[in-house]
């Protein structure tokens, strides 16, 4: 079964596993009448109070409906909320929360200014079912055990090997095939495999000859080991060997730099059953915490060749004058970029120059590049000492990196979720060579179709080449290089014998456009619809006047002088050519303007190529034309493979092992493999995944996280449908619907205390396209393009994007627009969503947008990114050395800091998501696994008899997720439109929705629809779907939960307020001034607040140092008396917050609103 590998057995605080089977036998005896059998008697006597129907059996309705009747719950503005009987389970028994009257009428005020308050739509039923409970009196205290419980033991062997020293690596190597074991004392052994739960892991690749292992070396605290493909030592001839790491049901952390690269070579790693190693990627570590923004790479690696450069000449030069001058300015840049010095790129050698400050020499691993098998076992010694050096280097950066993560991410759920996350799966079978043959063949196919008629153009203008005239007064012909047409011809090897052609000349007689279309003699012709020379050849003209190429502008089009009104009305961008030299020839025409073709990155960018799939649109309106039938062919066809051209090198080099080719045990997929033939022998992709491959925490992956979805007219788009479960496996998952929009605008809506507040709030929860009330209705109406497109400038926009930006989209969607025109319209979409950017230091002490649709949102994540050490608001995750305020200029790289707590935010509702699915699916013995996560999509591979069940689970940690979310924010009740995922996906293979038939020029046969479930279908299966209580969790992974201490923490939105240290008049005043449309408005709150700063203070009391951290809970992660620092603290400039004042203070925005209490908890 899947969830075998999830357990946690071996775990020191384990005695959950018999109250489960306490409780289960207890439910199993009572009368289930009454009480539903989720709850203990305790907690049936607070749900008392509910609606009388809540006490019916649940037991009774399985063979219906799991769905019990409840009322509808409305907020303040008319936004439906959780059901009563969901809200209780939720968030307690006590009175419903409810935002302060104040902040309602300043929310309505708000609302009715965007002509949105009362437009609330949604009427559906109210959903209510029994939730497992919650483990803790709250939201908060039940996902800090969720994430100890998933992290642990590994979380405890990762603290344990970061405080270990690893031993000296051996002084000779055993040659012999598999694992040998080297000891302290000198001696050898043969073993099986690693024997150790702790282990720092690095595999070499001969990547020119096979994508498989020649060698890997691991270290222990107590022991090395070193294993040798048999086919390096020539004892086989087959190159495919997998590195054997033992039992995997053994619970073990793998240490290693990018080490899903070296999973990936792992035997046990390849089985449907989820093995219990635990990876911990030391790169991913690194980039959490001291990696850099890609806005900042550029500027990083001028600094790292100028510190290279200068301590060249250092060493090179004794002049001690010039020494000093050399330090002096390293100094200044270094004062002038101070986050340069808290930053690296992230390879090892990289990554150890600037922890450990060691140089890591990496020419030896260029043998494994250039070297055959022989040449690589006669290096033999030399290579594994360069393969254990690595080891030894990645182990001490873990040292550092890892307490340092500890430091940075606190929260249990943010470790937990990673070993899932470096877990990935993807399941395929014979049909992914038939795929990869099936695109290669299309693709060749249609290349040469249109590579046949470019040749026969260019042997039909090869035709005219001895008749200047003709090709010289041809617009486009004119344009070629028709010189080097000599032949260069030798004296006769006799005496009277005439000249002859001298040897070695590239096509002679030949025009040198031509011979540019051969790389040599004999080289077959190379011309595509990407070759410069296509769109001459083609003939192609833009609104019927001819294409000429520039080297300075790219393509432009000839225009007459009497014509160019025309196109200056249209704001087009006219050419000069002020260069004597590039574009002699334009420069020189007196009877003609040039203009350039409109590119959609704006006026600056350059056409390289109007045979690009983004120009098709202009071919179907008749504005891009050619004399030649077949020319939009051509580019039809550059347009149909263009994914499968960008991508057939990265599909092509997928690891795929099937399983006929792993030996040993029969395992859970050779069983399923029985079931059924389908496609011969299943097997397996592990998808090299780096968990944390941004700043924000993002998983990167360069195929599978960014593959298209399939397109009919696409060649290869059907990628990720290729991916298809084994027999009696299913894919179970979902989309997170607007998961980030919906994030930063419950930021704005913690203004209000209210969901939905705020305008972008209320339009992510109850704006409808049938309406023209949802955000992406409203962009578009304003822009005058499709809703579709829309999206595209509002993502943008909430990550931060500005003006120029929105611009550079709009004059791609419609490329009409002048430059004055669509600088216009952007600006009109800016003041109506973000606002009027304000600075009125009695209001507030920064800059603050005001009067738009967004100006909250903007004000908020402005507020985050501009902390000195910015925080997510959920998980407390902070942000990079590299973007703290302390060492950047003000104002500096704010876009990406916005964009950080945005889609850092994200992340957290993904590891949150992760981590409640991991203890649902071990508490009631659901058997999957995470196969991939998507950004906001998610699935997983689940037996197909616990398909609905592993759907409910999904919908279930959704809600949880959700809730947390509210509750961190400050509002303890969530809307039930964003409660549940809109559906659940259950399908044979990967696509992004079930009724895609996924036919394209490569896949001709539509694949038969999968099944998505909403859930008032899930709820209506009744006993399929049901998380039954009396589920005894199976042993070796049930969760253990009972020994966990938590520590209440004060939420990060709420150490915000109490840091600010304004008053309820303040804070109400600067909301009136972010709704304030006009200058009149604004000037009559800031005399107000002007008037109330000359009163006399009434209220001098001095808030109290609360006893309660901000968040950090130390003791269940890392201990704080640990020898390691981060980087700042290290040079000596690291300091610590500590949160004051607020818990309990009896404001409105104070704690009493913010977690709400229990009176009574299972």
């Amino acid at each position: 079964m899947l969830h075998h590998v999830n357990g946690i057995a071996g775990r020191r605080s384990c005695a959950s596993t018999p109250s489960f089977v306490r409780l289960a036998r207890h439910r199993a005896a009572r009368n289930p009448r009454l009480a539903p059998p989720w709850l203990s008697p305790a907690s049936a006597r607070y749900q008392s109070g509910v609606a009388e129907e809540d006490a019916t059996s649940t037991v009774q309705r399985h063979g219906s409906s799991l769905a019990v009747s409840s009322d509808a719950h409305y907020n303040e503005i008319g936004v439906q909320q959780l059901s009563n009987h969901i809200y209780t389970q939720l968030f307690g028994r006590g009175e419903r929360f409810r935002a302060p009257q104040e902040l309602v009428k300043l929310s309505e005020d708000h609302l009715r200014r965007h002509e949105l308050l009362g437009k609330s739509d949604d009427k559906s039923a109210p959903v209510a079912f029994d939730l497992p409970p919650l483990v803790g009196q709250s939201l908060d205290e039940h996902f800090h055990k969720l994430g100890v419980d998933a992290s642990e033991p590994y979380l405890e062997y990762a603290k344990r090997f970061a405080r270990a020293n690893t031993l000296p690596k051996p002084r000779r190597w055993v040659r012999k095939s598999g694992w040998t074991k080297y000891y302290p004392d000198g001696r050898t052994e043969p073993v099986d495999a690693p024997d150790a739960n702790m282990l720092c892991f690095d595999t070499e690749v001969m990547w020119k000859e096979h994508p498989f292992a020649v060698m890997a070396c691991a270290a222990s605290p107590d022991a090395w080991y070193a294993w040798l493909s048999p086919w390096l030592l020539g004892e086989t001839d087959n190159a495919r060997q997998l590195v054997p790491l033992g039992d995997p049901s053994k619970e073990r952390i793998i240490v290693g730099h990018n080490v899903g690269y070296d999973r990936a070579r792992i035997r046990e790693e390849y089985d449907l059953q989820q093995t219990k190693n635990s990876f911990l990627d030391t790169m991913s570590l690194h980039v959490a915490v001291n990696g850099m923004c890609s806005q900042q790479r550029p500027t990083w690696m001028k600094h790292k060749k100028n510190r290279e450069l200068r301590d060249k000449i250092s060493k090179e030069n004794t002049t001690v004058e010039l020494a000093e001058l050399l330090k002096n300015s390293a100094f200044i840049q270094e004062e002038e970029e101070l986050w340069v010095e808290r930053s690296s790129v992230n390879s090892l050698r990289d990554v150890a120059k600037f922890h450990l400050n060691v140089t890591l020499d990496k020419e030896l691993r260029e043998g494994f590049g250039t070297l055959d098998r022989a040449g690589v076992v006669g290096k033999l010694d030399v290579l594994l000492d360069y393969c254990a050096a690595d080891v030894a280097i990645t182990h001490r950066v873990f040292q550092i990196v890892f307490p340092n993560f500890l430091e940075v991410c606190p929260h249990p759920v943010s470790f937990g979720a990673l070993r899932h996350l470096s877990s990935v799966i993807l399941p395929v079978n014979r049909t992914w060579d038939a795929y990869i043959a099936n695109a290669e063949a299309t693709y060749q196919k249609l290349n040469q179709a249109v590579q046949e008629r470019l040749i026969l153009l260019a042997e039909k203008a090869l035709e005219i080449k001895d008749d200047q005239e003709k090709w010289s007064t041809d617009p486009w012909l004119s344009q070629l290089d028709w010189s080097g047409q000599e032949i260069k011809m030798v004296k006769g090897k006799k005496k009277n014998d005439p000249p002859r052609p001298a040897a070695r000349q590239k096509k002679p007689g030949m025009p040198q456009w031509y011979k540019d279309l051969f790389a040599k003699n004999d080289a077959p012709i190379n011309i595509t619809v990407r070759t410069r020379i296509a769109p001459l050849l083609l003939r192609l003209s833009w609104d019927g006047k001819p294409l000429v190429w520039s080297d300075t502008y790219g393509w432009t089009f000839r225009v007459p002088l009497d014509q160019m009104a025309k196109y200056t009305e249209r704001q087009m961008i006219r050419c000069t050519f002020a260069d004597e030299t590039a574009d002699k020839t334009l420069k020189e025409d007196r009877e003609h303007a040039y203009y350039k073709l409109p590119h959609k990155d704006g006026p600056s960018a350059r056409v390289a190529n109007p045979m690009a799939k983004g120009y098709l649109a202009y071919f179907e309106s008749g504005t891009l034309s050619s004399e030649y039938s077949y020319a939009k062919e051509a580019l039809e066809m550059n347009a149909s493979c263009s994914y499968w051209i960008s991508a057939r090198d990265r599909i092509k080099s997928q690891l795929v092992v099937y399983q006929d080719e792993l030996n040993g045990a029969k395992s859970a997929t050779a069983e399923a493999q029985e079931q059924d033939g389908d496609q011969a022998a299943p097997g397996f992709i592990l998808p090299q995944v780096i968990p944390m491959g941004t700043i924000t925490r993002r998983a990167v992956e360069n195929t599978w996280l960014t593959a298209s979805n399939a397109k009919k007219n696409r060649v290869g788009s059907e990628l990720k449908a290729m991916v298809r479960a084994p027999p009696g496996y299913v894919f179970v998952g979902a989309d997170v619907d607007s998961e980030e929009l919906w994030i930063a605008s419950v930021v704005g809506d913690s203004t209000f205390k209210l969901h939905g507040g705020n305008a972008i709030g209320f339009m992510t929860l109850e704006g409808t396209k049938a309406a023209g009330t949802d955000l992406h209705s409203r962009t578009a109406a304003i822009l005058g393009i499709t809703r579709n497109d829309a999206k595209v400038f509002n993502y943008g926009r909430i990550y931060g994007a500005g003006l120029k930006f929105a611009a550079q989209l709009l004059r791609q969607f419609n490329p009409s627009l002048s430059e004055k025109q669509t600088l216009e319209i952007a600006s009109k979409l800016y003041t109506t969503t973000k606002g009027t950017k304000t600075n009125r230091k009695a209001l507030y002490k920064r800059p603050f947008w005001r009067g738009g649709t967004e100006s909250f949102v903007f004000n908020k994540l402005e507020e985050f990114a501009e902390q000195e050490r910015p925080r997510t608001p959920v998980l407390g995750a902070g942000i990079t050395e590299a973007l703290m305020g302390r060492f950047i200029s003000k104002g500096a790289y704010l876009t990406s800091r916005i964009n950080w707590a945005i889609q850092s935010s994200g992340v957290d509702y993904l590891h949150l998501l992760i981590v409640a699915m991991d203890y649902l699916s071990r508490r009631y013995n659901i058997a999957c696994r995470l196969a991939i996560t998507v950004h906001d999509e998610i699935r997983y591979l689940v037996r197909e008899p616990d398909r609905y069940r592993a759907a409910m689970a999904l919908q279930v940690a959704n809600l949880w997720t959700r809730a947390m979310f509210a509750e961190q924010v400050g509002i303890p009740d969530l809307p039930q439109s964003c409660a549940f995922f809109s559906a659940v996906d259950v399908d044979r293979v990967l696509r992004k929705e079930v009724d895609m038939d996924c036919v394209t020029p490569s896949n001709p046969v539509p694949i038969p629809p999968g099944e998505s479930i909403d859930i008032s279908s899930l709820l209506d299966l009744g006993q399929a779907a049901y998380l039954d209580p009396t589920i005894v969790p199976d042993p070796s992974h049930a969760p253990k939960l009972d020994r966990i201490p938590y520590t209440p923490r004060v939420p990060v939105m709420q150490q915000l307020l109490d840091s600010e240290g304004v008053s309820d008049e303040e804070r109400i005043r600067f909301i009136r001034a972010q709704i304030a449309g006009g200058d009149a408005e604004l000037r009559e709150v800031l005399k107000e607040a002007k008037k109330a700063t000359l009163a006399p203070k009434t209220d001098g009391k001095k808030r109290e140092e609360s006893e309660v951290l901000p968040y950090y809970n130390h003791a269940q992660l890392m201990p704080t008396e640990r020898e390691f620092v981060s980087v700042t603290e290290a040079v000596g400039r690291g300091h610590h917050h500590h949160y004051k004042g607020g818990a309990g203070n009896g404001k409105w925005w104070g704690n009493q609103q913010g977690v709400a209490k229990r009176t009574t908890r299972v």
